[in-house]
Formats: C-alpha cells, structure tokens, sequence
C-alpha cells in the first residue's frame, strides 16, 4: 500500500511521468510515510478527453489519488498530501501559456474487502 494513480492532461504529454512517479514512490518512503517501498504501486496515465471549465484550453492539470487502507489519523492523511503535492510542485515547471493545477486526493480502501496476492517465482 498505497496505490497512486496519476492522472494529467494531454498539455503535459511531453514530460517524463516515470521519473516522477519513481520520485513520489522515494520521497514517501524517506519521509518516512510509508516504511515498505516494494508496497507502493503508481502509474500514470494520460488524459485526452477532459473539459477544464468551460473548455478553456489554456489550462492542464495533474491529479494523484493515493489509496491507503482506512485506519489512518487524519495528520498522516494530510502528510501524504502534502508531500505528494510539494514533490509535484518541484518536479513540474510553470507551462508557457497554460495554467496548470495540480491536484492531492487521499482515498480509504476498507481493508475488509480490499484483496491482495503476490505470486513470486
């Protein structure tokens, strides 16, 4: 656990998301936030058909939805957040002519019915 999904529109297509995603996963686990860095799963995916306010195309956004099961106080849900939107803030420049947002959502998976299996070789 966790498992983040990075979502961001086609105004960002040419920045690399690997790198990103490998610094999210690396800035959680020195923070402290989570202690198994092989539990973190992220991957990004790009976004083409999306309407940002009335369709303006001057702006792009980035959104991560970070799953962790549900039990987590409050103040770890907000460190997560934080943390993850200040790593998206450094990596991502100011885009010429685009406003860009950038977007932390902190979901619970109820460990009752959330399933897992690793299958090793």
């Amino acid at each position: 656990m966790p498992h983040i999904h990075l979502e961001y529109s086609d105004h960002l297509h040419a920045l690399e998301m690997k790198p990103l995603l490998s610094r999210i996963n690396r800035t959680l686990v020195e923070n402290g936030l989570f202690a198994n860095a092989s539990d973190i799963k992220s991957r990004a995916i790009c976004q083409q058909d999306y309407v940002i306010g009335l369709d303006e195309s001057a702006q792009a956004y980035v959104h991560a939805k970070i799953s962790i099961l549900k039990g987590r106080s409050t103040a770890l849900k907000q460190e997560i957040s934080r943390t993850v939107l200040e790593v998206l803030q450094d990596y991502l420049p100011p885009q010429n002519e685009l406003t860009l947002q950038l977007c932390v959502e902190i979901l619970e998976m109820d460990p009752d019915i959330y399933s897992k299996a690793i299958i090793r070789p």
